[in-house]
């Protein structure tokens, strides 16, 4: 971290230390996949995060590839997780990063970061973003090196509740414009899936979805 706005050294008021000191961590869980009954394509049921869908939603997610009944989270213990919880990837490909636009649930190789301070929220995803996660391992091996006790342990430094207030009243109304252009995107990109196979097979002509004018 650059602290040279506060002379090159850090605030007497800043706390170093270790993530799981600051944050509510949890690791998410995928059931059998033998038992294929838990797995669902419907978007009805819970949103079952993987590594890959990290790697394609942008700063928020709210949907994933595949989902899990209500009976596999209950039977196998899978934590729902809030909105506006931070994952980070951190098995095979790490340090990927995202915030919850809903309350979703991850598999395994994915940790998620928790503070009931919503002001932190901006903070930490950018420190987790800029975080170097060569850090946690040997370069050579850190895709299999790195497990959730190295996540628990990684160093973090919190700033004091003033400066914390400050960065979120500057960019939290960025991250807001970033989440709304996300989900209009996703809405777009659904409409486009669904009109373009009956516009090209005939079904549908562009006159029948065009606003009617006066």
């Amino acid at each position: 971290m650059d602290f040279e706005p506060w002379g090159g050294v850090m605030p007497d008021d800043w706390t170093n230390g270790i993530v799981e000191n600051f944050f509510n961590l949890s690791i998410g869980k995928t059931p059998p996949r033998i038992e294929p009954q838990w797995f669902t394509t419907n978007p009805d049921d819970v949103v079952w995060v993987s590594i890959s869908d990290m790697g394609k939603c942008g700063m928020f997610i709210s949907d994933s590839s595949e989902y899990l009944t209500n009976e596999a989270i209950s039977r196998f213990n899978v934590k729902v997780i809030p909105s506006r919880t931070v994952l980070l990837s951190f098995k095979l490909t790490i340090g990927r990063i995202t915030i919850t636009d809903c309350e979703l649930t991850t598999n395994e190789a994915i940790a998620h970061f928790f503070h009931p301070n919503s002001m932190i929220l901006e903070y930490l995803y950018c420190y987790l973003k800029a975080f170097d996660y060569q850090l946690l391992g040997n370069t050579s091996s850190i895709a299999t090196a790195v497990n959730s006790k190295t996540i628990k342990t990684m160093k973090f430094i919190m700033p004091d509740n003033d400066v914390i207030e400050k960065f979120h009243a500057t960019v939290a109304s960025l991250f807001e414009q970033i989440r709304i252009n996300l989900n209009e995107n996703r809405h777009l990109t659904t409409l486009r899936d669904t009109l373009l196979p009956r516009l090209m097979s005939g079904e549908l002509r562009v006159s029948d979805i065009e606003p009617s004018k006066r």
